[in-house]
């Protein structure tokens, strides 16, 4: 049986209340149209400011007619520029020129910047220039030097008086025929590191011509300070364009439609009230200032494009948009519907113009704590295609990795613009205003940013302005770069009582007000000064002999090359007391400048000792033997023989007072160097050899020591009694042997010289109480100073031949003396060129180490371990100036970079 569906509801599907509907009726027209066209212009125009695209067109430039020029520019040259020793990026010379900017900025002057290229040379140029009526060019030039100075040391500025400054600056300023310019913000390559990669090091260099000629050309950039008030200013507008292109970056639009049988079709009110507040509100008045702004002020041909596109172009948008939102009121439709639909619209240039606002405000908030600067960069050249050139340069520099905010443009100007007056003429930015326009002039704020960005130039913060100007960081014709950045001990060691002056601290290349100041005391514990030839040894050398003089503490000069000390000890003579007057002693000379010179007699057999003091014979022959053996060529059985000769001779002057070995009364006859002659026929008559070897070895004998008594040497040595050893060891004394030619013969001297020295001061000290008590406080008594130390002190040799090798003996005699004679007040100063040739102990055993400029790594190596020097300051050595030094003695916390006074 069929169940009735009459009362049940007839099923009716959603989709289909729309069937017979015409989806076309559904399409909404959009009447809401953002103006994007506006960004682009407000983009293009005000922060990208595309005006200057035409700026190489512009016929002329208006001048500046019946005025005065009220700017003074002042100058210091660039000659020296300091880098580290090692590796220049160590030395953060951007940042540091970042700093001299940001303090030329708080002076408010105008800066310039004058990178000129002229006769195959680079020139770098500082220049400060104020319209003030107050402004001191003297003042202008300290500040400016003060503030390079001191952000970077070592700098050297040379200050150019108004002649100089005509004839190197102004003169070939005229000379050049065609000018352009670079405009735009410069970017980076790195966060990280700033600056690195982007210096004028390729501009510095020069270009040259077809033929190889150096083309000359110059970089002058302008740079106005903005005031704090000023940039604020700038930020404020920035603010306020954000504020409003913020609500046009992402609108929202709501349309509600009613279809029904009265064929009505209802519009939003928000839609029109969207249009209203375009028309009418800051946006809309935003455009009309643009429109009339750029439109009127810019020189006809490329302004009134501008204006008409920003002005006229936002017009008629907005009235298109009115348009279309109040018409299309009347549609009907079969059935009854509402629709509710909402679009949302990005606006991709508001949005990137809002972006670009903000960056631009960040980079000016960076200029309100280091500097704001107006800046214009010029190029002059010969022609147009070395100005070309030089700006291709330049955009490769300032162009980075970064996004870029004002992209760089590259302008070569009309030659008769009347550019290149206004530049070189005063100085001054090029304006671009239109003159001829009703009202306009260079005072009319025209652009909505305000005046700085009326002018061919770029406002820029610091950061952009050290890149712009980023100083070069290597060695090019006309610009040194010196190795000085390095930091050394500032403070000088604490003293007590009389000290001597060494000099002034020196700090990366400055010359600071610490003196650096020595106890005399201290170098009882001896001292080490080393460097290259002309490099300040013997200024060293002299500065400590001269301090020590003053306190009546006596030097002996051991000098086994030229004359210098001598000639020295001449002159401090003329103004010495006469008991601290030098003794001079040349073997071989005996005279010099008409002076008459003192005669040194030295009699190897005599000991050294105090008047009334005891001699220790024995040791004396002992030391005597082991000279003799080194100094003389020697084999087999000839030390031995050589041994028994001189102990032999002993014998027979003193006997059994002498075979006991206990100290001796002083005599009045010693045996002298002709005997050994003798004594060796005597000593081989009682050996039973054959005769034939008897001969040979006679003969060897007899060679040997008649070799002693010839010559310079024999005239020396070959003597009865030494000279009076309290002259030589307590006085003021100069010891010459550079009339000595062999190195053999100079080291057997001063050998013997060395020995007495310290037999002398064993003596005064065992047998002057006053003497010892001062010794024993460490009180320095006196000091030997030892020049070109590697005569005697060589480091000694294998010495597998068996010919004697004297500076074996020195080196052992010398090393026990630096142990044991400074406990007898006794100093040694030893002055060298080559440190690694020294014995061990000399660079060991000394407390003082000078360290004047050296070139050999080796030599750099040992000293720079032995003053605990850090690498970078280890690679400093080899570009020491002269008479500068690295000092360290055992009352410094560091090692410190001294300048040492004459």
């Amino acid at each position: 049986m069929e169940v009735s569906n009459s009362n049940k509801r007839p099923s009716i599907r959603f989709e289909d209340l729309f069937h017979g509907i015409d989806p076309n009726t559904l399409v909404i027209d959009n009447p809401i149209q953002v103006p994007n066209s506006f960004y682009r212009e407000l983009l293009d125009c005000s922060m990208e400011r595309s005006y200057l695209d035409y700026v190489s067109e512009r016929k002329a430039f208006p001048q500046k007619t019946g005025e005065a020029q009220p700017f003074k520019a002042t100058w210091l040259q660039i000659t020296r520029l300091p880098v580290h020793p090692d590796n220049s990026d160590s030395y953060d010379l951007f940042n540091r020129w970042q700093g001299v900017l940001s303090s030329l900025h708080a002076w408010g002057y105008r800066f310039l910047f004058l990178l000129q290229r002229r006769e195959g040379k680079t020139h770098l140029y500082l220049g400060a220039m104020s319209s003030n009526p107050n402004f001191i060019a003297s003042d202008a030039i300290e500040q400016v030097k003060e503030a390079s100075s001191g952000s970077m040391p070592g700098v050297e500025l040379r200050a150019l008086t108004d002649m100089e400054a005509a004839m190197e600056i102004n003169f070939p300023l005229q000379g050049y025929g065609c000018m352009g310019a670079v405009t735009g913000l410069p970017s980076f390559f790195s966060e990280k590191e700033p600056g690195v990669l982007q210096t004028l090091d390729s501009l510095a260099f020069g270009i040259r011509g077809t033929q190889n000629e150096d083309r000359p050309y110059s970089l002058l950039v302008i740079a106005d300070p903005i005031s704090d008030a000023g940039t604020n200013e700038i930020i404020n507008k920035m603010r306020s364009i954000g504020s409003e292109i913020h609500s046009d970056v992402d609108r929202r639009v709501n349309l509600n439609e009613s279809n029904s049988t009265s064929g009505q079709k209802g519009l939003n009110p928000y839609a029109a009230a969207e249009v209203s507040k375009m028309a009418g509100t800051g946006l809309g008045r935003l455009m009309g200032s643009l429109g009339a702004g750029i439109g009127t002020a810019i020189a006809p041909g490329f302004g009134t494009a501008i204006g008409q596109a920003v002005g006229n172009g936002a017009g008629r948008l907005l009235g298109s948009a009115a348009g279309v939102a109040l018409g299309q009121l009347n549609k009907t439709t079969s059935s009854s519907f509402s629709l509710t639909v909402d679009t949302s619209y990005l606006d991709k240039y508001a949005q990137y113009a809002e972006e670009l606002t903000e960056k631009h405000i960040e980079r000016m908030k960076q200029g309100r704590n280091l500097g704001y600067w107006n800046v214009g960069v010029y190029v002059l050249g010969k022609n147009r295609k070395d100005v070309t050139t030089v700006n291709g340069m330049l955009r490769s520099i300032y162009s980075g990795r970064e996004s870029y905010l004002e992209p760089i443009r590259l302008h070569v100007l009309n030659d008769m613009s009347g550019a290149m007056d206004i530049v070189r003429g005063g100085f001054n930015m090029i304006p671009l205003y239109n003159a001829s326009a009703d009202g306009m002039s260079e005072d009319v704020e025209w652009h909505v940013f305000g005046r700085n960005y009326q002018y061919l130039s770029t406002p820029m913060n610091t950061k952009e302005l050290a890149l712009t100007t980023s100083l070069p960081r290597r060695d090019v014709p006309g610009l040194r770069f010196v190795k000085t950045a390095v930091r050394f001990a500032n403070n000088p060691p604490v003293t007590e009582g009389d000290t001597i002056c060494l000099g002034k601290l020196v700090d990366m290349g400055v010359e600071q007000k610490n003196e650096y100041r020595i106890e005399p005391d201290v170098l009882v514990r001896h001292a080490l000064v080393t460097g290259s030839t002309g490099s300040g040894k013997s200024t060293s050398g002299k500065r400590i002999l001269k301090g020590l003089l003053e306190k009546k503490i006596p030097v002996l000069i051991i000098e086994p090359a030229k004359d210098d000390y001598v000639r020295w000890a001449m002159e401090m003579n003329r103004h010495l007391p006469h008991d601290m007057q030098f003794r001079i002693y040349m073997p071989g000379h005996t005279e010099l400048n008409g002076k008459e010179l003192n005669h040194l007699q030295l009699n190897p057999f005599e000991p050294a000792a105090v008047s009334g003091a005891k001699v220790d014979m024995t040791a004396r022959c002992e030391n005597l033997i082991a000279l003799l053996n080194a100094s003389l060529p020697t084999s087999d059985i000839l030390p031995v023989l050589m041994d028994e000769t001189v102990y032999n001779l002993y014998r027979g002057f003193y006997g059994e007072e002498f075979v006991n070995g206990f100290p001796m009364d002083q005599q009045e006859k010693y045996p002298t160097l002709d005997l050994l002659t003798k004594m060796a026929q005597l000593v081989m008559d009682k050996k039973h050899y054959e005769q034939k070897v008897k001969d040979n070895l006679m003969a060897c004998l007899e060679t040997r020591f008649q070799y002693l008594n010839r010559g310079t040497r024999g005239r020396l040595l070959a003597v009865k009694r030494s000279t009076d050893y309290n002259n030589l060891f307590s006085r003021p004394t100069v010891i010459n042997i550079s009339g000595i030619s062999s190195a053999k013969d100079k080291a057997l001297i001063m050998s013997l010289l060395m020995l007495s020295l310290y037999e002398y001061r064993k003596s005064i000290y065992e047998n002057d109480a006053e003497y010892r008590s001062c010794a024993d406080r460490n009180k320095l008594l006196h000091l030997t100073l030892v020049e070109e130390a590697h005569n005697v002190l060589m480091k000694p040799e294998t010495d597998a031949g068996g010919t004697g090798n004297p500076q074996q003996v020195v080196a052992d005699l010398f090393s026990n003396m630096l142990s044991e004679i400074r406990s007898y007040g006794e100093g040694l100063m030893i002055v060298d060129q080559v440190p690694t040739r020294l014995i061990p102990d000399a660079i060991k055993n000394t407390n003082y180490k000078i360290v004047h400029r050296m070139t050999a790594p080796d030599d750099c190596q040992v000293m720079a371990a032995s003053l605990a020097l850090r690498e970078e300051q280890k690679a400093l050595i080899p570009s020491l100036p002269v008479g500068h030094a690295i000092v360290y003695g055992d009352k410094d916390d560091a090692a410190a970079w001294v300048h040492l006074s004459l």
